[in-house]
């Protein structure tokens, strides 16, 4: 019997077809795709990516690259798809052999290590599944994270606050990428105002540049130092 997710992801394929195609697509082997072209942005540019998924073979590998259990959830996802980026949301997946089973031009998803393996805070409970982020507007990101009880919560990339969290992956999915659809013009713009990250976010984009600024600031005065400390 398929996971819930399956069917929620199955829906989800079928309207980002029928909303962005219009634009411009193009098809991979393995139900991989591309769609909603956005040429304003870059010739090849497109809004929505989905990778082929994997077999038993590609779940087990994913989860050694991502040094964790992976729940079923998140399986039967990979086995769907191996990773996507929607409409600013990129969720990740086992980069060994998704190539060739996408396809040229298709590529490939961010690696499942990100979040689990590499650039894992000490604060994120042990047993959280990192998944995927969500971009926002110039400097800010969220991440997100599947917990042992199966919800979704989106902390903050650089420090530990938590902006949203939702009941389940399925419940991620119905409310965020509905909400995502709202966000684009016909042409496949953004529109002006939109919310980028959901939740209480707000102030993200400030702490963001925030961190930005101390970080070059910590570098310009380590350069002094060295230049300062006798060699």
């Amino acid at each position: 019997m398929a996971h819930p997710i399956t069917e929620t992801l199955q829906e989800l394929d079928n309207a980002i077809r029928q909303r962005f195609d219009p634009l411009g697509f193009f098809e991979g082997p393995n139900g991989s795709f591309a769609t909603g072209r956005v040429p304003a942005v870059a010739p090849q540019a497109h809004l929505c990516w989905r990778y082929a998924g994997l077999d038993e073979a590609g779940i087990e590998a994913a989860e050694n690259s991502a040094g964790r259990y992976i729940p079923e959830p998140y399986k039967a996802l990979l086995r769907h798809m191996n990773g996507a980026r929607f409409l600013g949301v990129s969720l990740l997946g086992e980069i060994g052999g998704s190539v060739d089973r996408s396809g040229i031009g298709i590529g490939q998803p961010v690696s499942i290590r990100y979040q689990n393996i590499i650039g894992r805070p000490d604060y994120i409970p042990n047993g959280h599944l990192g998944i995927g982020a969500i971009n926002g507007e110039w400097f800010s990101q969220g991440h997100l994270y599947l917990t042992t009880t199966g919800e979704v919560e989106l902390y903050n990339a650089r420090c530990d606050l938590i902006g949203k969290r939702w009941p389940s992956l399925v419940a991620f999915f119905n409310e965020e990428m509905n909400r995502r659809f709202t966000l684009y013009e016909p042409n496949g713009s953004k529109k002006s105002g939109a919310k980028h990250i959901p939740g209480d976010t707000e102030d993200w984009e400030q702490l963001a540049e925030a961190a930005k600024a101390k970080l070059r600031g910590d570098g310009f005065i380590k350069k002094i130092m060295n230049r300062l400390t006798p060699q």
